[in-house]
């Protein structure tokens, strides 16, 4: 791999990291994993984007299980600051 490729791949990650910062709401629409996927409908909270570029989940369900983009569809229902100001009351 050469270094442009390497570049482009860490700016991707980057913007992952981020568009789904923790505590951005996801809500799982399909999950490519044949034996353990997320079921459609489900609710998470990002927890981390990893440097793979992998979206780290803590879904309500209590699995960890993360999203790989361009693999699984999901949506943000939530974004991290409009959750830290529900917490809070605002």
């Amino acid at each position: 791999m050469n270094r442009y490729a390497i570049y482009d791949e860490l700016r991707q990650t980057e913007r992952l990291k981020e568009k789904y910062p923790p505590g951005t709401k996801i809500e799982c629409i399909q999950m490519n994993d044949p034996y353990h996927a997320v079921a459609p409908g489900s609710i998470g909270t990002v927890d981390h984007v990893d440097d793979a570029g992998t979206i780290h989940v803590s879904w309500e369900s209590g699995s960890g299980l993360g999203l790989i983009p361009g693999e699984d569809r999901f949506r943000i229902i939530g974004k991290a600051e409009d959750n830290k100001h529900k917490s809070q009351g605002c």
